[in-house]
């Protein structure tokens, strides 16, 4: 017997609508998988842009780039990445711009680069003036070090002797009667920058007033600060900034300063400071007591051919008791006119971590946790000038961090600090 069974429309649209359902469903799992696919080549081609830049960065600091020149590097790959470079100055130490691009995906890195430590980085470089060092008092070497081919030998000041068994904890090499080479571009750029003046900024000068607050990035263009005698109270300015005055700047205790460059004839540096910066005067550096300069900071008179004046009874660079400095002092003269004071004193109870470069005269009571490369030690005592004597300093290069980086010698570079 046969049934005749009528469906009703009803169930034949739910069975469309079912179908349309799973239809959509499909496609929508089909589309989510095309675009898992894609963000995860993307992805990883964006990761692949960022790893390049740093990879970059390592590349270009073995190359011979020239100063303010932007280069396409030709890198050993043939992953269609480009990747560029600018390279600069920003204070002592060389700036790299990285830029890393895949057609429409970009990243930008900034890196302040300085001189590379190696595993025969010397505790102290003494340049040859044929006369001996002698040293005295609780002063101590830990390290390598390049001495006069007279030596050293342990003395006497004010009835102090020397209080160590040998003196030198390390080996002893004999140095030359130059001074280990900075690196040219470097010495010009500091020339450039202490003869600039105000007609070199005139285009960004930003308005100077008591309590300013400032950040301005790297991937910016430098703001610069100008006037003749500047006192930095309660400002707060931090990254691509650059102080510069015509006659003194004096840096407030109460002062937030990052990253930032201080130019001026004169600078000084007041009790309880801290903060990282660099400074670049052609004439005096005073830091006063309980300063903390964080790493990488930096002290450099610039005298050029200037000699200092017979008479001149205070130092060029002047570190007071209980100062920590983490990075670079130097003093830098082109005159061949010799005196008997010091241009580098660094007072007790102060240490500095990284470099000390001085082309004339060193008087060093404090310690260098690193290296120390001087025309010659000067001990005041007493009323009395005692030559190449090092009396009560420390100087322990064992203790600087392999990572460290710092003066820019003629020798391999290494990254100081990613910037922002």
């Amino acid at each position: 017997m046969q049934i005749n069974t009528k469906i009703k429309a009803g169930a034949l649209q739910f069975v469309l609508l079912v179908g349309a359902v799973i239809a959509v469903l499909l496609l929508t799992f089909a589309l989510l998988h095309q675009s898992h696919v894609l963000f995860g080549k993307k992805t990883s081609k964006t990761i692949e842009v960022i790893k390049k830049a740093d990879l970059a960065l390592n590349y270009a600091m073995q190359q011979n780039i020239a100063i303010n020149d932007s280069v396409t590097l030709k890198m050993p790959s043939a992953d269609g990445v480009e990747v560029s470079v600018l390279k600069s100055f920003w204070g002592v130490f060389e700036k790299y711009v990285v830029t890393s691009k895949f057609k429409k995906t970009m990243f930008v890195k900034t890196a302040l680069v300085g001189g590379a430590v190696d595993e025969q980085f010397p505790a102290l470089y003494l340049k040859d003036n044929d006369r001996p060092m002698i040293i005295a008092g609780s002063a101590k070497i830990t390290g390598d070090a390049y001495l006069p081919e007279q030596g050293i030998r342990p003395g006497t000041i004010g009835g102090q002797f020397y209080r160590f068994n040998l003196p030198i904890y390390g080996t002893v090499k004999k140095s030359s009667k130059t001074f280990p080479t900075i690196e040219t571009s470097l010495k010009n750029h500091l020339k450039q920058l202490s003869s600039r003046g105000n007609g070199g900024f005139r285009n960004d000068n930003i308005r100077f007033s008591e309590g300013l607050k400032l950040v301005n990035s790297f991937e910016s263009s430098t703001q610069y600060i100008y006037g003749d005698m500047m006192r930095l109270s309660n400002v707060d300015l931090r990254g691509n900034i650059m102080i510069w005055a015509t006659q003194q700047i004096n840096v407030g205790r109460n002062s937030q300063l990052k990253d930032v460059v201080l130019v001026a004839p004169k600078i000084v540096i007041e009790n309880g400071f801290s903060g990282v910066l660099q400074c670049i005067a052609t004439k005096s550096i005073e830091v006063e007591s309980k300063v903390a300069l964080d790493y990488p900071s930096a002290l450099v008179v610039n005298k050029g051919n200037r000699p200092n004046p017979k008479d001149q009874s205070e130092p060029n660079i002047q570190i007071g008791e209980h100062v920590s400095i983490k990075g670079i002092v130097a003093y830098l003269e082109e005159a061949d006119e010799g005196n008997f004071s010091p241009q580098i004193t660094i007072a007790e109870n102060t240490t500095v971590f990284g470099e000390i470069y001085c082309e004339k005269n060193l008087e060093l009571k404090g310690a260098v946790m690193g290296n120390v490369i001087t025309d010659a030690f000067i001990a005041l005592e007493n009323g009395s000038v005692y030559q190449n004597h090092l009396f009560n300093g420390t100087i322990d290069v064992t203790l600087l961090p392999m990572a460290y980086s710092g003066v820019l010698f003629t020798k391999e570079k290494a990254l100081a600090k990613w910037l922002y």
